[in-house]
């Protein structure tokens, strides 16, 4: 092949973008990957069959022979990204790369997608991106134009899949437990300061007794890492110190015996009794667990795996106690990607100046 400046970073921009597609196929469920979001939409899995129909196709229009490039050959890749990235314009596919199949096993649709990712790549390291060819759909194109075409292809179909997940996610929602995230927040809307100090935070005994009320109605926690850590140092210790008072005894006895569950790729075991490590594919494991029988799932503190799952429309109910403190920065309580639509349920005052809010996703 001959040189061609742009090369690297076309096949880093390639793996970063399968790699994303497949990372999200994993996100489904057996069930939800077969499910159809709305009237007029395709399934997760049929998403999947077009994509690899459409990489097959690329494959073999890589392999013809072609001819030096008369012009410059990546003269038309700027409008093919435009068509592509333009997602208010709906985009007819060929009849030949349009999914086959109503229903999909999870597991072989998924794995001959990522073969096809694989065969693609190879392919076109191997290959001549300079060279020109007569295509059936696009003219006369580019081999390099075909394997930007494949990178904004796969791109308009990430965004269509986390739309698929969302909306599947919804309509299994009404049938599942809820995650609750609870949280103590500043006036202006920090969970922790810029030093994750949370020195800040009020609890008194009516504010403990309203917690455990809350708490009363969910049988798993959910941690991130590194409040995982914390909880897990001082909270045992509790149970075997003299100095703990008989609020501390209740929550340290609550939280020994509920079911745990952190969240981190990086964390290599969890010891604390009655805990589970997840370190993948955490939005499907959500799901799956919304789908088991029991109390409602729950948050306490872990702003960053709140943030995450936020990014998902994964929370169904927020507990928020707004603490009479500015902290002026710190950790904030929302990250999330578009508009959010809540719903009050419920507010109560403290006696101490915390007011806490009870609110509900609108979906």
């Amino acid at each position: 092949m001959r040189e061609n400046a742009s090369t690297p970073e076309l096949f880093s921009s390639f793996d970063a973008t399968t790699l994303e597609l497949l990372e999200l196929m994993s996100f489904f469920s057996d069930t939800q990957i077969n499910e159809l979001p709305f009237t007029g939409s395709w399934t997760a899995a049929q998403v999947a069959d077009h994509v690899t129909r459409s990489n097959i196709g690329i494959i073999r229009s890589l392999k013809k022979e072609g001819r030096i490039s008369s012009g410059d050959p990546q003269e038309g890749i700027e409008q093919m990204k435009n068509v592509f990235l333009n997602f208010e314009t709906k985009l007819q596919s060929p009849d030949f790369i349009l999914p086959t199949q109503d229903i999909y096993e999870r597991e072989p649709v998924i794995n001959t997608l990522s073969r096809s990712i694989e065969q693609l790549r190879e392919t076109a390291a191997d290959t001549d991106l300079l060279q020109t060819i007569d295509h059936s759909i696009f003219g006369e194109v580019t081999k390099v134009e075909l394997l930007h075409f494949a990178i904004y292809h796969t791109q308009r179909h990430i965004r269509q899949l986390k739309n698929i997940f969302i909306a599947t996610s919804a309509r299994m929602r009404s049938k599942m437990r809820n995650l609750v995230a609870f949280m103590h927040v500043s006036l202006d809307g920090f969970v922790a300061g810029t030093c994750r100090e949370m020195n800040w935070i009020t609890m008194d005994d009516e504010i403990f007794e309203d917690t455990m009320s809350l708490a009363g109605g969910a049988d798993t926690v959910l941690y991130g890492r590194a409040s995982y850590q914390m909880m897990e140092s001082y909270w045992p210790t509790v149970l075997n110190s003299s100095t703990s008072t008989l609020s501390e005894l209740r929550h340290a006895q609550w939280l020994e015996n509920i079911n745990k569950i952190v969240f981190s790729t990086t964390l290599e075991n969890a010891k604390w009794k009655n805990t589970r490590l997840i370190q993948k594919n955490i939005p499907g494991e959500i799901v799956k667990l919304k789908q088991q029988p029991g109390k409602n799932l729950m948050i306490m503190g872990s702003p960053r795996l709140a943030h995450s799952f936020m990014q998902w429309d994964l929370i169904d109910e927020y507990r928020i106690n707004i603490n009479p403190v500015v902290l002026g920065d710190g950790i904030p309580l929302f990250s999330v990607p578009a508009r959010v639509n809540l719903k009050l349920i419920a507010t109560k005052n403290f006696k101490s100046g915390v007011v806490g809010l009870h609110y509900t996703t609108i979906k």
